[in-house]
């Protein structure tokens, strides 16, 4: 049985927004569609799934500058329609979370999060607020200031957390009236640069990898969140540039993996249940140059890799020991986001 996926791109080499794709049982993927947007960088769900939420990471979106958030109505047969488009007010929006009836929206550019409402339709209105991060950290050229890149939620709770590249930590929030109220600051090794965040299905754990440093840091949540333990995701003995970019839990939540930019690699770990650690089994090839955004297909047979810089999203078999699917090749300009 084919499974349905949505792949976000940069449209600004002539990409046209959202592609709609078809991934096979043998692991083999075909085009179906596409939907104009600009630069629609990431994507996500409602919880309905009869919705689909886009960060629109352009310097002008529809003749309004700055960046978005757009959604897009999932017709019967999957295909999209697009349905609202709201300014952040902010640099280059790379993320977005549905969270408790609003719609945020990190802006990687100034360090804010962007709020909306979402109106009964699950549409989003128009911003309500934006709640800036201060500070800096030690890296001159990519932590001058602050840089929101991920929102998630904690499953089980009505927090969310902020991943901020540009100061170093992970920011848990509630939101409280028109401002984010500040439920815990947890910060990593100076330099590190958080970039994005996968939570158990429980809410007991967390892992974040960081962009600068190349690291997965395991978190636990006991009467607040604390680091257990940090494993890189490239080989001890490499010493080239990388830059890390997704990380993602399996659909059993046994498997973490994490996509290393430049090296051109997927790190995979196996996951303990009982304490949330990680086990390295192997580090792979993606099957192609810059994986933006890695993620597994919700039977859990293989793992898509969005190779921004080859302009190809690959597939690795998780049974065939994450080796890449001779023909499963698809062809989409500057691919950045994954959607099951």
């Amino acid at each position: 049985m084919q499974q349905t996926l949505y792949i976000g791109t940069y449209t600004n080499d002539g990409g046209k927004g959202v592609y709609r794709a078809a991934l096979s049982d043998g692991g083999k993927l075909s085009l179906i569609d596409a939907t104009e947007s600009t630069s629609p960088s990431y994507l996500i769900f409602s919880d309905d799934r009869k919705i689909i939420y886009a960060a629109n990471e352009g310097r002008e979106v529809e003749g309004v500058p700055g960046g978005a958030v757009s959604a897009f109505n999932v017709q019967g047969d999957g295909s999209l329609k697009k349905a609202a488009v709201s300014s952040t007010k902010g640099g280059s929006p790379c993320h977005v979370l549905a969270h408790g009836g609003y719609l945020y929206g990190a802006n990687y550019g100034d360090g804010t999060v962007a709020v909306f409402p979402l109106g009964g339709d699950g549409m989003p209105g128009e911003l309500e607020f934006t709640h800036r991060h201060e500070g800096s950290g030690p890296n001159e050229r990519r932590q001058e200031g602050p840089h929101a890149h991920c929102a998630m939620t904690v499953p089980g709770t009505d927090v969310f957390c902020v991943v901020d590249l540009g100061i170093d930590q992970a920011r848990f929030y509630r939101k409280d009236g028109k401002s984010l109220a500040l439920v815990q600051a947890l910060s990593f090794d100076a330099g590190a640069g958080p970039r994005h965040v996968v939570f158990s299905k429980d809410g007991r754990f967390g892992w974040v990898v960081t962009e600068l440093s190349n690291y997965i840091y395991c978190i636990e949540y006991k009467s607040e969140w604390v680091i257990n333990s940090k494993l890189s995701t490239l080989p001890p003995d490499f010493s080239g540039r990388s830059a890390c970019a997704a990380i993602r839990l399996s659909p059993d939540g046994k498997l973490i993996a994490a996509s290393n930019r430049f090296h051109d690699s997927v790190a995979v770990f196996g996951v303990d249940g009982a304490d949330g650690s990680l086990s390295l089994k192997g580090i792979y090839p993606c099957g192609g140059a810059t994986p933006r955004d890695i993620e597994f297909s919700p039977d859990g047979k293989w793992l898509l890799a969005a190779n921004q810089d080859s302009d190809s999203v690959d597939v690795l078999s998780v049974a065939g020991g994450f080796g890449v699917v001779e023909g499963g090749r698809l062809a989409v300009s500057r691919p950045t986001s994954i959607l099951f």
